[in-house]
């Protein structure tokens, strides 16, 4: 699989990536692979445990509290102690508290639990995007953060199956994959990721992502998006079974997602890489918020088919130009720190959006909510294309001989 990945994305019109590249995206497969425990959370509240609705809601929204904190502590840590480091400790991490759940005995433990696990699961992201924005060129980085996300999504789909064929078995099955998911690409990170090197001198013009309003206003134009995306799991279920549909129908208009993100994703990234990246990034936020706007209009399957063909083009596009915009921006000492904040937007969306749009729905309808997105998506992009001049003097303030590195990755043919 790897091979003809490779081979396709070689035939780009950008070039080769390097050999490192390629080692994080089959770590990030095989992880996302063994991805099973967070998606059958709540089935394996509500089958072992018999939780009621809202304890099972409480559960789960302790995980969220501790994904959202997640990216941000793991890009500290990736800036501070090494990116392979790193990799390796929040992998290691995410196995080891992923364990403590079906070891727990009471319904505060198993919160405390799950709330330790979310705090783990992605310490490792940004320590993976740092290593991109390293050793990958700028022109190649969309390309480069658009395969990573194809990766998570092919996996994703493999745990989606594989997932519920194991639940049927035994949940400890779950835990145990997923944990030995975790295991593989720490193992694959100490064989094969080099060593960290030095890290460069470190930046005087910020030390705090919050003290940098380029970064804050991407993020926030991202968090926008995410509370878009979050709807897909909200919002729409609810419509749809109340327009009389029932979960299976839901469960196979869902399904498009992840197939037009693999099939269309390795054709999306040549013509991405062509064009202006905040220019892509704006216009698919508000192809986003149009997809879950026309939403309003649908009335049957195919209909609500078509809405989430919209927006999956959108959110495409936004996963591969979003964390490329930041490695840009970022100075060369915190790249970490810089991809861990922008993560953390859409942990900050699964706790607010929830809520807002469940208040929007149940006191104004779902015309007014399809039309809220819209609007979102309008507002996102508008943060987005506002921030071209911001851009350009970043660009230029990055490329003075003041904020160049002092160790730069070797790049592998």
């Amino acid at each position: 699989m790897v091979k003809v990945v490779r081979a396709a994305v070689a035939r780009g019109p950008v070039g080769k990536l390097p050999n490192l590249f390629w080692v994080l995206w089959s770590g990030t497969l095989i992880n996302r692979a063994g991805y099973v425990v967070q998606p059958f959370l709540a089935i394996y509240l509500s089958g072992r445990w018999q939780l009621s609705p809202v304890l099972i809601g409480t559960v789960i929204s302790t995980f969220g509290a501790g994904a959202m904190l997640s990216p941000i502590l793991g890009g500290q840590l990736a800036d501070r102690v090494g990116r392979r480091r790193m990799l390796i400790a929040g992998m290691l991490a995410s196995a080891g508290t992923m364990l403590l759940i079906p070891f727990a005995t009471h319904v505060v433990a198993i919160a405390l639990a799950v709330g330790v696990y979310g705090l783990a699961v992605d310490l490792y992201r940004p320590a993976v995007s740092a290593l991109i924005a390293d050793t990958v060129a700028p022109a190649d980085r969309s390309r480069a953060f658009g395969l990573l996300y194809w990766a998570v999504n092919l996996g994703t789909a493999v745990a989606g199956v594989a997932g519920g064929w194991l639940a049927t078995r035994s949940f400890w099955l779950l835990f145990a994959i997923n944990a030995v998911a975790c295991l593989s690409f720490a193992t694959i990170a100490a064989r094969l990721v080099p060593a960290d090197l030095p890290r460069p001198r470190r930046t005087t013009w910020t030390r705090f992502t919050m003290a940098d309003g380029l970064l804050v206003s991407l993020t926030l134009a991202f968090f926008l998006c995410a509370c878009l995306l979050v709807q897909a799991y909200v919002a729409l279920p609810i419509v749809m079974t109340g327009q009389g549909f029932d979960s299976s129908a839901y469960g196979l208009v869902l399904a498009v997602n992840p197939v037009v993100v693999v099939v269309l994703q390795p054709l999306l990234l040549r013509r991405l890489t062509a064009l202006p990246p905040l220019a892509v990034f704006a216009a698919a936020i508000a192809l986003t918020g149009a997809g879950f706007g026309l939403t309003g209009l649908a009335a049957t399957m195919p209909a609500y088919a078509a809405t989430v063909l919209v927006w999956t083009v959108g959110e495409i596009a936004v996963a591969a130009v979003g964390p490329a915009l930041v490695a840009e921006i970022a100075p060369p000492d915190m790249q970490g720190r810089y991809s861990g904040f922008f993560n953390a937007a859409y942990g900050a969306a699964s706790l607010a959006a929830p809520v807002s749009s469940s208040f929007v729905l149940q006191e104004h309808g779902a015309t007014a909510l399809w039309t809220a997105c819209l609007v979102t998506g309008a507002a996102g992009a508008g943060i987005a294309m506002a921030l071209a001049p911001a851009l350009r003097r970043r660009r230029l303030s990055l490329s003075a001989p003041e904020h160049a590195p002092e160790h730069t990755p070797e790049q592998e043919s």
